[in-house]
Protein backbone atom coordinates (compact mmCIF):
# COMPACT_ATOMS: atom_id res chain seq x y z
CA UNK A 1 0.00 0.00 0.00
CA UNK A 2 2.81 2.41 0.91
CA UNK A 3 4.27 1.71 -2.05
CA UNK A 4 1.44 2.34 -4.25
CA UNK A 5 0.92 5.69 -2.72
CA UNK A 6 4.23 6.62 -3.33
CA UNK A 7 4.41 5.39 -6.61
CA UNK A 8 1.47 7.68 -7.76
CA UNK A 9 3.31 10.40 -5.79
CA UNK A 10 6.25 10.17 -7.43
CA UNK A 11 4.98 9.43 -10.91
CA UNK A 12 5.46 13.26 -12.13
CA UNK A 13 8.99 14.68 -10.95
CA UNK A 14 7.98 18.51 -11.80
CA UNK A 15 4.62 18.02 -8.91
CA UNK A 16 7.48 16.44 -6.54
CA UNK A 17 9.45 19.24 -6.82
CA UNK A 18 7.13 21.67 -6.77
CA UNK A 19 5.73 20.68 -3.69
CA UNK A 20 9.03 19.92 -1.77
CA UNK A 21 10.53 23.23 -2.66
CA UNK A 22 6.92 25.10 -0.92
CA UNK A 23 6.97 22.25 1.67
CA UNK A 24 10.59 22.42 2.74
CA UNK A 25 11.08 25.96 2.33
CA UNK A 26 7.86 27.05 4.62
CA UNK A 27 9.38 24.79 7.23
CA UNK A 28 12.50 26.28 6.72
CA UNK A 29 11.21 29.54 7.48
CA UNK A 30 9.16 28.47 10.38
CA UNK A 31 11.99 27.03 11.93
CA UNK A 32 14.03 30.02 11.77
CA UNK A 33 11.22 32.08 13.28
CA UNK A 34 10.50 29.40 16.04
CA UNK A 35 14.71 29.98 16.85
CA UNK A 36 14.44 33.45 16.71
CA UNK A 37 11.72 33.53 18.88
CA UNK A 38 13.94 31.31 21.09
CA UNK A 39 17.04 33.44 21.04
CA UNK A 40 17.08 35.21 24.01
CA UNK A 41 17.09 31.82 25.64
CA UNK A 42 20.31 30.05 24.13
CA UNK A 43 22.12 27.89 26.62
CA UNK A 44 24.78 25.40 26.20
CA UNK A 45 22.03 22.60 24.57
CA UNK A 46 22.84 24.71 21.48
CA UNK A 47 26.17 23.07 21.38
CA UNK A 48 24.31 19.31 21.67
CA UNK A 49 22.36 20.43 18.91
CA UNK A 50 25.29 21.39 16.87
CA UNK A 51 25.95 17.82 17.05
CA UNK A 52 22.63 16.48 16.65
CA UNK A 53 22.37 18.45 13.29
CA UNK A 54 26.05 17.45 11.66
CA UNK A 55 24.44 13.91 12.60
CA UNK A 56 21.05 14.47 11.00
CA UNK A 57 22.39 16.09 7.78
CA UNK A 58 24.91 13.07 7.28
CA UNK A 59 22.17 10.56 7.53
CA UNK A 60 20.28 12.84 4.77
CA UNK A 61 23.50 12.82 3.09
CA UNK A 62 23.60 8.38 2.77
CA UNK A 63 19.78 8.73 2.52
CA UNK A 64 20.13 10.57 -0.80
CA UNK A 65 22.99 8.68 -2.29
CA UNK A 66 21.06 5.04 -1.02
CA UNK A 67 18.05 6.43 -3.30
CA UNK A 68 20.01 7.24 -5.88
CA UNK A 69 22.12 4.19 -5.91
CA UNK A 70 18.53 2.30 -6.35
CA UNK A 71 17.05 4.48 -8.85
CA UNK A 72 20.00 4.03 -10.89
CA UNK A 73 20.55 0.77 -10.94
CA UNK A 74 16.76 -0.30 -11.86
CA UNK A 75 16.33 2.32 -14.20
CA UNK A 76 19.87 0.59 -16.01
CA UNK A 77 17.97 -2.34 -15.88
CA UNK A 78 15.36 -1.08 -17.47
CA UNK A 79 17.30 0.04 -20.58
CA UNK A 80 18.67 -3.67 -20.89
CA UNK A 81 15.43 -5.24 -20.78
CA UNK A 82 13.98 -2.75 -24.02
CA UNK A 83 17.22 -3.85 -25.82
CA UNK A 84 17.01 -7.77 -24.97
CA UNK A 85 13.35 -6.99 -25.94
CA UNK A 86 13.83 -5.23 -29.45
CA UNK A 87 16.49 -8.42 -30.41
CA UNK A 88 14.09 -10.89 -29.26
CA UNK A 89 10.92 -9.57 -31.25
CA UNK A 90 13.69 -8.74 -34.05
CA UNK A 91 14.45 -12.68 -34.42
CA UNK A 92 11.04 -14.08 -34.22
CA UNK A 93 10.14 -12.20 -37.08
CA UNK A 94 12.78 -13.11 -38.79
CA UNK A 95 12.46 -16.39 -37.90
CA UNK A 96 8.11 -16.25 -38.85
CA UNK A 97 9.85 -15.84 -41.95
CA UNK A 98 10.62 -19.31 -42.19
CA UNK A 99 7.34 -20.92 -41.21
CA UNK A 100 4.96 -21.98 -44.27
CA UNK A 101 2.21 -19.91 -45.22
CA UNK A 102 0.19 -18.18 -44.19
CA UNK A 103 1.82 -17.99 -40.52
CA UNK A 104 4.56 -16.62 -41.54
CA UNK A 105 2.71 -12.71 -42.86
CA UNK A 106 0.60 -13.28 -40.36
CA UNK A 107 2.74 -13.92 -37.51
CA UNK A 108 4.72 -10.52 -39.30
CA UNK A 109 1.52 -8.96 -39.15
CA UNK A 110 0.83 -9.17 -35.77
CA UNK A 111 4.47 -7.90 -34.98
CA UNK A 112 3.29 -4.77 -36.59
CA UNK A 113 1.17 -4.19 -34.65
CA UNK A 114 2.80 -5.47 -31.82
CA UNK A 115 5.78 -3.37 -31.53
CA UNK A 116 3.73 -0.10 -31.57
CA UNK A 117 1.80 -1.31 -29.06
CA UNK A 118 5.15 -1.94 -26.45
CA UNK A 119 6.46 1.14 -27.18
CA UNK A 120 2.71 3.37 -26.09
CA UNK A 121 2.56 0.94 -23.15
CA UNK A 122 6.01 2.28 -21.65
CA UNK A 123 5.50 5.84 -22.40
CA UNK A 124 2.21 5.43 -19.77
CA UNK A 125 1.85 5.83 -16.25
CA UNK A 126 1.47 2.69 -14.82
CA UNK A 127 -1.80 3.64 -12.76
CA UNK A 128 -3.46 4.82 -16.02
CA UNK A 129 -6.88 3.10 -17.61
CA UNK A 130 -4.66 3.86 -20.37
CA UNK A 131 -1.91 1.40 -19.28
CA UNK A 132 -4.23 -1.61 -18.34
CA UNK A 133 -5.64 -0.77 -21.36
CA UNK A 134 -2.88 -1.39 -23.44
CA UNK A 135 -2.05 -4.41 -21.33
CA UNK A 136 -5.14 -6.33 -22.42
CA UNK A 137 -4.63 -5.89 -25.96
CA UNK A 138 -0.84 -6.80 -25.51
CA UNK A 139 -2.00 -9.92 -24.22
CA UNK A 140 -4.60 -10.66 -26.84
CA UNK A 141 -2.08 -10.47 -29.38
CA UNK A 142 -0.16 -12.94 -27.66
CA UNK A 143 -2.89 -15.06 -27.63
CA UNK A 144 -3.12 -14.83 -31.31
CA UNK A 145 0.61 -15.37 -32.17
CA UNK A 146 0.57 -17.98 -29.85
CA UNK A 147 -1.97 -19.57 -31.37
CA UNK A 148 -0.39 -18.89 -34.86
CA UNK A 149 2.82 -20.95 -33.52
CA UNK A 150 0.58 -23.84 -32.26
CA UNK A 151 -0.77 -24.23 -35.97
CA UNK A 152 2.71 -23.76 -37.62
CA UNK A 153 3.49 -26.71 -35.38
CA UNK A 154 0.62 -28.94 -36.04
CA UNK A 155 0.93 -28.55 -39.59
CA UNK A 156 4.28 -28.81 -40.02
CA UNK A 157 6.68 -30.20 -37.17
CA UNK A 158 10.49 -29.17 -37.76
CA UNK A 159 13.76 -27.61 -36.34
CA UNK A 160 12.17 -24.27 -37.93
CA UNK A 161 9.18 -24.28 -36.00
CA UNK A 162 10.84 -24.72 -32.87
CA UNK A 163 13.37 -21.93 -33.17
CA UNK A 164 10.24 -19.77 -33.92
CA UNK A 165 8.47 -21.38 -30.62
CA UNK A 166 11.48 -20.45 -28.69
CA UNK A 167 11.91 -16.83 -29.76
CA UNK A 168 8.27 -16.17 -29.43
CA UNK A 169 8.33 -17.46 -26.03
CA UNK A 170 11.06 -15.25 -25.21
CA UNK A 171 9.49 -12.59 -26.33
CA UNK A 172 6.01 -13.12 -24.43
CA UNK A 173 8.61 -13.36 -21.12
CA UNK A 174 10.41 -10.48 -21.72
CA UNK A 175 6.71 -8.06 -21.79
CA UNK A 176 5.74 -9.22 -18.45
CA UNK A 177 9.90 -8.75 -17.07
CA UNK A 178 9.92 -5.02 -18.72
CA UNK A 179 6.10 -4.29 -16.98
CA UNK A 180 7.68 -6.02 -13.66
CA UNK A 181 11.18 -3.60 -14.00
CA UNK A 182 8.29 -0.58 -14.76
CA UNK A 183 6.55 -0.92 -11.64
CA UNK A 184 10.02 -1.34 -9.16
CA UNK A 185 10.44 1.60 -7.79
CA UNK A 186 12.56 3.19 -4.80
CA UNK A 187 10.61 1.23 -2.41
CA UNK A 188 7.38 4.08 -0.50
CA UNK A 189 9.15 3.45 3.06
CA UNK A 190 12.36 4.60 2.03
CA UNK A 191 10.80 8.21 0.18
CA UNK A 192 9.19 8.31 3.61
CA UNK A 193 11.96 8.04 5.54
CA UNK A 194 13.88 9.92 3.13
CA UNK A 195 11.04 13.05 3.79
CA UNK A 196 11.12 12.77 7.63
CA UNK A 197 14.97 13.15 7.55
CA UNK A 198 14.86 15.90 5.17
CA UNK A 199 12.67 17.89 7.14
CA UNK A 200 14.10 17.31 10.20
CA UNK A 201 17.60 18.49 8.95
CA UNK A 202 16.14 21.11 7.38
CA UNK A 203 14.14 22.62 11.15
CA UNK A 204 17.19 21.92 12.82
CA UNK A 205 19.40 24.15 10.12
CA UNK A 206 16.92 26.81 10.25
CA UNK A 207 16.04 26.66 13.83
CA UNK A 208 19.81 27.26 14.78
CA UNK A 209 20.17 29.77 11.84
CA UNK A 210 16.92 31.27 14.01
CA UNK A 211 18.46 31.57 17.56
CA UNK A 212 21.82 33.05 16.62
CA UNK A 213 20.08 35.69 14.81
CA UNK A 214 21.19 35.28 11.19
CA UNK A 215 19.28 36.23 8.04
CA UNK A 216 21.25 33.49 5.94
CA UNK A 217 19.38 32.93 2.60
CA UNK A 218 21.43 30.05 2.43
CA UNK A 219 20.03 28.00 5.20
CA UNK A 220 16.55 29.69 4.60
CA UNK A 221 16.24 28.93 0.59
CA UNK A 222 18.89 27.88 -1.32
CA UNK A 223 19.44 24.34 0.59
CA UNK A 224 16.03 23.60 0.85
CA UNK A 225 15.48 23.95 -2.91
CA UNK A 226 18.75 22.53 -3.55
CA UNK A 227 17.16 19.17 -1.39
CA UNK A 228 14.07 19.59 -3.38
CA UNK A 229 15.77 19.26 -7.00
CA UNK A 230 18.09 16.26 -5.94
CA UNK A 231 14.74 14.63 -5.30
CA UNK A 232 12.93 15.23 -7.95
CA UNK A 233 15.94 14.10 -9.71
CA UNK A 234 15.98 10.46 -8.10
CA UNK A 235 12.12 10.31 -8.57
CA UNK A 236 13.11 11.30 -12.48
CA UNK A 237 15.41 8.41 -13.00
CA UNK A 238 13.14 6.10 -10.81
CA UNK A 239 9.82 6.72 -13.14
CA UNK A 240 11.54 7.53 -16.70
CA UNK A 241 9.08 8.67 -18.67
CA UNK A 242 8.65 12.38 -20.29
CA UNK A 243 11.14 13.84 -17.66
CA UNK A 244 14.23 15.00 -18.04
CA UNK A 245 15.90 11.86 -18.15
CA UNK A 246 14.36 9.11 -20.24
CA UNK A 247 14.96 5.73 -21.70
CA UNK A 248 16.33 5.63 -24.99
CA UNK A 249 13.36 3.83 -27.07
CA UNK A 250 15.56 3.97 -30.50
CA UNK A 251 15.96 -0.16 -31.08
CA UNK A 252 12.08 -0.23 -30.68
CA UNK A 253 11.72 2.72 -32.87
CA UNK A 254 13.95 1.39 -35.59
CA UNK A 255 12.41 -2.01 -35.46
CA UNK A 256 9.05 -0.98 -36.11
CA UNK A 257 10.11 1.23 -38.50
CA UNK A 258 12.08 -2.09 -40.08
CA UNK A 259 8.75 -3.77 -39.99
CA UNK A 260 6.57 -1.39 -41.48
CA UNK A 261 9.02 -1.07 -44.54
CA UNK A 262 9.98 -4.64 -45.15
CA UNK A 263 8.98 -7.83 -44.63
CA UNK A 264 12.31 -9.08 -43.41
CA UNK A 265 13.22 -7.02 -41.00
CA UNK A 266 16.78 -6.73 -39.37
CA UNK A 267 17.77 -6.39 -35.49
CA UNK A 268 18.28 -2.80 -34.60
Amino acid sequence: MLDQIFGRITSSQWTVFVALVILLVALSELAWRKGLAQSRKKSEADKDSGTVRSAVLALLGLLLGFSFAIASARNEARRELLVEEANSIATTARRAELLPQPHDSNVVQLLREYVPLRIETHREAQFSERFATLRKRAAELHDRLWAEAVAAAAGRPSPITASFISSLNETIDLEGKRIAAKRNHVPGAVWLLLLCVTSCGLWLISYQAGTSGRHSILERFVFPVLVAIVIALITDIDTPRRGLISIDERPLLELNETLSRSSTPTTP
